[in-house]
This record gives structure tokens, C-alpha cells and sequence, in this order.
């Protein structure tokens, strides 16, 4: 599922080529990506470290503790989807600058952050869920 992801982000640079102004969107479309795939480690390790967590508690036969890990890391993935959305949100006319010095790919940068931090929060809840649902179900 995640080489389908990172395929998908392939053919969407393959596409932003296709575009009438290839050279700015595929820019754009490289910091946007590059930017995602950073933050995404993030969850990463979040969803990780809550699979490994339930599965202990569960294999140790504590469902109690289970569950308040399942609590306690969907809590924690909030509020880092959160924290970090309104992070990327903040910094959206700077970020751009870490990545290019033309005004309008910087401008255009900006202008994707918010979707980029919608997406960044959903991601989260959707990574650690999944982390969790492994060993429940």
C-alpha cells in the first residue's frame, strides 16, 4: 500500500510536466512532495511504535494496558497532526525559501501548504490507526 502511495506521487510529477507552465509546477509539485514525505516520518514512527506497543500489552495478555495505549497514541496523533499542520501553516511563506529562491515557486509553495497540512493530519490519524487495527482485529 505504501509503494502504491509513493508510485502515485511519482505519476503526479510525470503529470505536472504536462502542464502549461511544466518548469513552476514541477517545482512546486517536488517541494510539495519533499515536504510531505518529511513529516510523514513523523507518523511513521508514531504507527509504528503503537503496533509494537499493543501487540506487547496484548501478547502479555493486559488488554486493559492495550487500550490505553490505543488512547494515549490516538490522543498523541491528534495532537501532532495538529501541532505540525499548524506549524506548516504558520511557516508556509518561509518553507518555500529552503527550497527556492523564485518568488513565485515560493509563492505557489505557500499557497499549497494548507492542503498539505490537511492532509498531513489526516495521514497521522489514518498511519497510527493502522498500527492499531493491526493487532485488534
Amino acid at each position: 500500500m505504501v509503494c502504491l502511495e509513493f508510485w502515485s506521487f511519482e505519476v503526479l510529477v510525470i503529470l505536472a510536466g504536462l502542464l502549461p507552465n511544466p518548469k513552476l509546477e514541477t517545482s512546486v509539485m517536488s517541494v510539495s512532495l519533499n515536504t510531505s514525505a518529511v513529516v510523514f516520518m513523523i507518523t511513521l514512527g508514531l504507527g509504528f511504535a503503537i503496533s509494537t506497543r499493543v501487540s506487547n500489552e496484548l501478547g502479555g495478555g493486559n488488554p486493559q494496558a492495550a487500550r490505553l495505549a490505543i488512547f494515549v497514541s490516538t490522543v498523541l496523533a491528534i495532537s501532532e497532526g495538529l501541532i505540525v499542520g499548524v506549524i506548516m501553516i504558520l511557516t508556509r511563506n518561509k518553507l518555500g525559501r529552503a527550497y527556492s529562491n523564485d518568488r513565485e515557486v515560493v509563492r505557489n509553495v505557500a499557497a499549497m501548504m494548507p492542503l498539505i497540512a490537511l492532509s498531513h493530519f489526516i495521514n497521522t490519524i489514518q498511519c497510527v490507526f493502522s498500527g492499531i487495527f493491526i493487532f485488534v482485529t
